[in-house]
């Protein structure tokens, strides 16, 4: 059937048979590559193996499928004009897990924080993750042959957790995947990859990356020299970061020759995240080649699904999810006309098509900045409106007690197409002593007719420590000597090392022990409240007679922060933040500190642990794990050693036994 052609562009035609056995090639790719990767995901080490045949017929749950899935669910409830604000709403009460930046969007959707602030506020270890280009192949599989037209699907997934190069990466992976529904040869894998990369703007470390491993595979270098380069320009320490692992995929794909299970041999060759690489390489295989080719020439088998997120199909076969993505992407091609027709349809049900009807006035919040109240200054933030329709009436908005907001009602006059920025601001109240980490901004638009609109999102409180310090010693301690002698002669230079290197540290640097107890802390005992810190009455422990020891207020509004930025004094030394924080029951929390270099921690007088290591900072260094919260009024006291003038730490409160699922209920006091 040959299709009418639009003014200035040339149509393309699928049969629905072609359609549905690339679809179905493409998912049968996915749970294969993904399950044949499972097992070595993490491993940093080059492991050049024979493939394992028997693991291509069988099958493990996989998140890189699980999502995807969920989206195609949201899809058929909502129709194909779902909006971000479904996805977020049922991947916060779908999925069960919560590692990495999966952890970060439930914990910012928790606090009222939606899309596309939610991938990138207080995410800065896991936003390029790999948790967004993985879910690539749904977005291709309903707009075959039109990676424009999933681009505005892309950006709806990929920004709930994500931001920047990773939504880039998986529009990236779509483009690609896309555009091989109007390919059969694998030899057009090198262009695929080639006519993507062209839509990813040219200015991003992911450009880089991509086109410097296409230009070492056109020189001739081979796969194990090309993952070397890999590694020394882009590597990350972490196994799920996106640029290592999209160029890794791109080498089991160029390298890889359209052979599947070369492809997959060669994804888990790569190391690091080996169920990503596989699984999204064996998925555009699987798309070029369809899974008639898979199952009848390559001897694959429909292995069926698993999953572990909450599905109406937690259990069927790969061929019936196929079918269930077809019927979207018929319903895509016949509501939604674009360059592409799918030609010989068989009779199906289309996904709704409806587009809801907007109400008079469509509004969104413009954080101007991070979505943090802190009690240092006013909050400023947007209301962004859009008139649909005429209307007339007021703005009115409403705080958590304690937190006062500026203008509270504004009267407003719209004409239809109007745009409308309501500028307000937040302040913590001179009375209030909490805060919050969740705060609820309700807005109602109410017309003079007394017709509502309401509106919500979600300010974090920053956490409220107050620190003491710094301290630090010299790395020789003269202080019995008189200022009025040569104080030389008084070092115990050592013999076999120039003089130089002890006297000049004694000139220019300082030093610290986190050892050494600078306040009387007793942590030698570790059971009892420390000396210093004992009180748990609300009033904070000082003593005028030492600057040090007058406790400074400090607001973090990340789980991440640096040493350095707590005091404005320069160079090594060790502090001590303190705080109460409040617990809406008693509890058991799992804590984990990030840090990168010592420290010790206190709960409610208990020591908890502490470590006396220095290395690269990550949001997961140490745990420790059901430390017992009271509810009320609890006491937290972190010892932080800063060796080298700059050292990063975090803290996070997790819920035991949920998968890296955080608290997002405690209340800092103000004191």
């Amino acid at each position: 059937m040959k299709i009418p052609e639009k003014k200035g562009t040339i149509m393309k035609s699928l049969s629905y048979s072609d359609y549905y056995n690339k679809v179905y090639g493409c998912f049968l790719g996915k749970c294969v590559g993904g399950t044949a990767g499972g097992p070595a995901e993490g491993r940093k080490e080059l492991l050049d193996y024979p493939l394992d045949e028997a693991i291509l017929h069988t099958t493990l749950p996989n998140d890189d499928l699980d999502l995807q899935i969920l989206w195609l669910e949201v899809i058929e409830d909502k129709g194909i004009h779902f909006t971000k604000e479904d996805l977020a709403e049922s991947f916060y009460k779908n999925t069960p897990y919560g590692p990495g930046e999966y952890a970060y969007f439930m914990k910012n959707y928790a606090r009222g924080i939606l899309p596309p602030v939610s991938g990138s506020f207080n995410n800065r270890f896991y936003k390029n993750g790999m948790g967004c280009p993985i879910r690539s192949e749904i977005w291709a599989c309903i707009c075959p042959g039109e990676p424009v037209k999933a681009k505005h699907y892309v950006f709806l997934d990929g920004q709930m957790d994500h931001e920047s190069d990773s939504v880039w990466a998986e529009y990236f992976l779509c483009a690609a995947e896309a555009n091989a529904f109007f390919s059969s040869d694998v030899g057009d894998i090198p262009a695929l990859l080639t006519n993507a990369l062209s839509l990813i703007p040219n200015d991003t470390k992911l450009y880089r990356a991509l086109s410097e491993t296409i230009s070492l595979w056109q020189a001739g270098h081979g796969w194990k020299f090309i993952r070397s380069a890999v590694i020394r320009h882009f590597g990350h320490p972490d196994c799920t970061n996106l640029y290592q692992n999209l160029c890794f995929t791109l080498l089991s794909l160029l390298f890889g020759g359209g052979d599947m299970r070369e492809t997959i041999r060669l994804g888990c060759a790569m190391g690091y995240d080996t169920d990503c690489i596989c699984a999204t390489a064996a998925s555009l295989v699987g798309i070029l080649r369809g899974a008639d080719y898979l199952l009848s020439e390559d001897g694959f088998t429909d292995t069926g699904i698993k999953a572990t997120v909450h599905l109406r199909r937690p259990d069927c076969s790969i061929a019936e999810l196929a079918r269930d993505v077809a019927i979207v992407g018929m319903t895509m091609c016949d509501a939604l006309p674009g360059t592409v027709q799918i030609t010989d349809k068989p009779v199906y049900t289309p996904v709704p098509t409806d587009r809801p009807v907007p109400k008079a006035v469509s509004v969104d919040v413009d954080y101007m900045g991070d979505p943090v109240l802190t009690p240092d200054a006013p909050k400023t933030a947007a209301l962004r409106l859009f008139a649909n329709e005429d209307f007339h009436g007021t703005l009115s908005v409403s705080a958590p007690e304690g937190i006062l907001c500026t203008p509270a009602e504004t009267v407003l006059s719209l004409s239809r197409g109007d745009t409308v920025s309501v500028s307000m601001s937040f302040v913590i109240a001179p009375t209030c002593h909490k805060l919050g980490q969740s705060n609820t901004i309700a807005v109602l638009l109410r017309t003079d007719s007394g017709e509502e609109i309401p509106y919500s999102f979600g300010l974090n409180g920053a956490d409220i420590w107050y620190c003491y310090g710094p301290f630090f010693a010299n790395n020789y301690d003269l202080s019995h000597i008189s200022p009025y002698i040569p104080y030389g002669q008084h070092m115990e230079l050592p013999k076999d090392l120039p003089w130089e290197d002890p006297v000049r540290d004694y000139h220019l640097s300082r030093f610290t022990d986190i050892r050494r107890d600078y306040i009387e802390e007793l942590s030698t005992a570790h059971t009892a409240e420390t000396a210093f810190f004992a009180k748990n009455d609300g009033t904070l422990p000082k003593d005028d007679t030492d600057a040090r020891l007058m406790p400074e207020r400090v607001s973090i509004c990340e789980d991440y922060f640096e040493s350095a930025e707590l005091y404005s004094s320069s160079g090594p030394a060790v502090s001590y933040l303190f705080r109460y924080l409040d617990s809406p029951e008693d509890r058991e929390v799992d804590v984990t500190i990030g840090c990168e270099n010592p420290f010790r921690l206190w709960v409610n007088g208990t020591f908890v642990g502490g470590s006396d290591d220095c290395g690269c900072w990550t949001l997961e260094n140490k745990h420790f794990y059901k430390i017992p919260f009271r509810a009320g009024r609890n006491t937290i006291l972190l010892k932080l050693e800063n060796k080298t003038g700059r050292a990063a730490f975090s803290i996070i409160y997790r819920i035991p036994g949920k998968s890296w699922i955080q608290y997002t209920d405690f209340t800092s006091e103000i004191v």
